[in-house]
């Protein structure tokens, strides 16, 4: 609730402002000021879209509010070099002993026994050497990815956390605003259902005036 008098954000229980002490007015007796039928529906209409809006704003800070109060989730994990290293050190172990057993059945030829002993000996160190530089490579990679991404979670979290408080502010002003706009009707009329409500019986002909709409719907 605001204070009809200085606009002051105040308790709604509250008996009298508590900066300008102004009595709160909460009887059924309210004044809205004559106008024509047009001029009444452009008026609720306009109440009607701000009130919606300002009822957008509340539900987007509820919805935040709920998402900010949930901890933030970041990855610790961090890959090791032997997560990837250790698919190359298989191969080079396996191809070790099969070069060594194909040598040893081409035992009978000296030449392509010892081509196959150098390739057996050869292989395994080239392919643990390619092997080392790729998982260091890739491992880099994946605990790079692991970074960035808690990265962009904290930068996410921060741009909630301030678009929440720029909401904030936003809404406090709109509502003080919306307040002073709508003074002239009864608080438990102050929304945009019963803007929408009061604008129907305007438009069809069953109310001549806000008052009497509110009156018809108080029936």
């Amino acid at each position: 609730m605001f204070c009809r008098k200085c606009g002051n954000q105040i308790a709604d229980n509250a008996l009298f402002c508590n900066k300008c002490g102004e009595e709160i007015d909460r009887g059924e007796d309210f004044e809205i000021p004559e106008m024509s039928l047009a001029d009444s529906i452009i008026f609720v209409d306009n109440l009607k879209s701000r009130y919606t809006e300002v009822e957008k704003m509340q539900k987007t800070i509820i919805d935040n509010e709920s998402r900010l109060i949930r901890p933030l989730e970041l990855n610790y994990r961090s890959y090791s070099f032997f997560r990837f290293f250790w698919k190359y050190l298989l191969f080079a172990f396996i191809s070790f002993y099969l070069l060594l057993i194909i040598a040893a059945l081409a035992a009978g030829n000296d030449t392509a026994f010892n081509i196959f002993l150098a390739i057996a000996f050869i292989a395994p160190v080239a392919l643990l050497i390619t092997g080392g530089v790729l998982s260091a490579k890739r491992r880099e990679e994946e605990n790079e990815a692991i970074f960035m991404g808690n990265e962009r979670a904290k930068d996410s979290r921060q741009r909630l956390e301030k678009e929440t408080a720029e909401l904030k502010n936003t809404l406090a002003i709109k509502k003080r605003e919306l307040y002073k706009a709508a003074s002239v009707l009864p608080e438990d009329f102050r929304k945009s259902t019963s803007m929408s409500q009061i604008k129907r019986l305007l438009e069809s002909g069953k109310a001549s005036s806000i008052k009497e709409a509110i009156l018809i719907l108080r029936k």
